[in-house]
């Protein structure tokens, strides 16, 4: 039992692999050894002092003061690790700025996540960090004002990587509310440490918490250093091809073991005085500085390209490198793996399995376009199918609606006859598939809706101005659900051949869509 009014602290657990312990000690357990703990524990703390520097705000105060007043600030962040042996594992307690000498491959990357799912109800979640493999790859936080249920966040765990969450705890021993990530995050009174250790050990082993979550099991981070070896030889390979070079992208990577830093601009390589300053992230200045070095690219000389994160003021919160910044699809030996902020995903293979099954029976429109030539645009493939007779092309006539006066397309191409709609993309990677599902999903919100329908009579107008002689009696009232055909349109590629993502995002569209009541089909052209 916690003493009487003891206080909570704040702790950040880590777990180290166990044949990564080794390193670990290599790398920081001084000759001498750590300072060893009271009887009773098995471990060390060890301590570490951050050199004086002034603070960033220094500089902006320093313009303000009458000429000749001194200001001279400077700051020492100590840190220590407490390291603690149990039960088999070996744990580690980061205090002050300490973490930041713990590297990712030390840690068991889904400790704290793993604990926090055995612990966290799906109705009492309050924050979920997300990275959106599907969606351009971008990262979203949502936090809720008070404990809330899962299903009230915009997470499809078909789409996203949970990086981290925070709820309120079900166990009594890790507090009031905990956070998982790469680290677990708990406040507790210290006395409980040896219990709150004992816990999450076990949490960590166990999987009950597929039970309460059965869906966020679809995507696993790769623990296997021989696998991890393959995979990375064949993203070489693909760059020897040049095929990585049109699929990857790059976003600044999630930090799972604190909170994340808003970043306004990146330096590629050694922060010298003269090194550019980029304001956005993109693999074409990976690969121009790699030309500048006369080096090529591989996941070698993207692990030891650094990364330099800064943000507004010039000041660099956090420091990784261009490997941590990859977000890449790659199919081998049958199965599907994700790279995201520098660890390997595995696709569940019945997840795999399921998408795929609902891929293929999409079914074709009744009604075909004509063949896509390879390298043709995608504009100019619109504008040729248009003229076809019994079609025309929407493509790029903007219908500005909405109060923000916001811009949609409603679709590329119609064919009045079948009365269907297509929506025609190239379909090479993940990211560019979602433009195709949102415009289709927001046209199916905004042609179908009840009612008098503003948009339909601003998408009138617009047919108008554009389209001379089609009639536009079939504006003049709502559509039912089921009478138009919506036909996603891939330009280049089989829905079989599409990255899984896309295929995730398509049959999630399809399932949402006919649900509604809509006709949906997809054609490869």
């Amino acid at each position: 039992m916690p003493k009487l009014n003891e206080p909570t602290s704040p702790l950040s657990i880590y777990l180290l692999r166990p044949d990564r312990v080794p390193l670990f000690e290599k790398a920081l357990l001084p000759a001498g050894g750590g300072l060893p703990l009271a009887d009773g524990w098995d471990g060390y703390l060890l301590t570490m002092q951050s050199p004086r520097v002034p603070p960033p705000w220094e500089k902006l105060l320093k313009p303000l003061l009458q000429t000749g007043s001194r200001l001279s600030l400077s700051t020492e962040s100590p840190g220590a690790l407490l390291v603690v042996k149990l039960a088999g594992k070996t744990y580690v307690l980061a205090f002050g700025h300490a973490w930041a000498k713990l590297q990712d491959d030390w840690l068991e990357q889904s400790f704290g996540r793993r604990v926090s799912l055995n612990s966290i109800e799906p109705g009492k979640v309050v924050e979920i960090n997300l990275e959106q493999v599907f969606a351009k790859w971008h990262l979203a936080r949502e936090r809720a004002p008070t404990a809330s249920s899962v299903n009230e966040f915009d997470v499809e765990f078909d789409r996203d990587l949970v990086a981290s969450i925070e709820g309120i705890s079900s166990r009594k021993v890790f507090g009031k509310k905990l956070r998982g990530a790469t680290n677990l995050r708990v406040d507790v009174p210290f006395s409980q440490l040896r219990k709150v250790l004992e816990s999450a050990g076990r949490h960590f082993d166990s999987d009950d918490y597929k039970k309460h979550w059965p869906e966020i099991d679809n995507i696993d981070p790769v623990d296997d250093d021989p696998l991890t070896h393959e995979l990375e030889l064949q993203l070489d390979a693909d760059f020897k091809a040049g095929q990585a070079q049109k699929r990857l992208v790059l976003f600044t990577p999630t930090y799972r073991h604190d909170t994340d830093k808003v970043v306004d601009s990146y330096v590629f390589g050694r922060r010298s005085k003269s090194a550019p300053t980029r304001p956005y992230l993109m693999l074409e200045s990976w690969l121009n500085y790699l030309q500048e070095q006369q080096l090529e690219p591989s996941a070698a000389t993207a692990k030891s390209t650094a990364m330099h994160l800064l943000n507004s003021g010039d000041d660099e919160p956090r420091k990784t490198n261009v490997f941590q910044c990859f977000g890449y699809e790659l199919n081998f030996k049958g199965k599907v793996y994700i790279l995201s902020s520098g660890t390997w995903y595995e696709v569940a293979t019945d997840f795999l399995t399921k998408i795929n099954s609902e891929i293929v029976k999409i079914p074709q429109p009744q009604v075909k376009l004509a063949a896509w030539n390879q390298g043709e645009k995608e504009p100019d493939y619109n504008t040729r199918c248009g003229k076809v007779p019994g079609f025309f092309s929407m493509d790029a006539k903007h219908i500005v609606f909405g109060g923000n006066q916001s811009k949609f397309e409603f679709c590329d191409i119609v064919h009045l006859g079948s009365k269907t709609l297509y929506f025609a993309k190239i379909g090479s990677k993940s990211s560019g598939m979602s433009h195709l599902l949102e415009q289709t999903r927001r046209t199916a919100e905004l042609f179908f809706a009840p009612g008098e329908s503003a948009y339909r009579k601003k998408l009138e107008q617009s047919v108008k101005a554009h389209i001379h002689g089609v009639k536009t009696d079939w504006l003049q009232s709502k559509p039912r659900n089921g009478d138009w055909n919506l036909c996603l349109v891939s330009l280049g590629r089989k829905k079989e051949d599409l990255p899984f993502f896309a295929k995730c995002g398509l049959a999630r569209l399809c399932r949402e869509l006919r649900q509604q009541g809509h006709e949906v089909s997809f054609l490869s052209v």
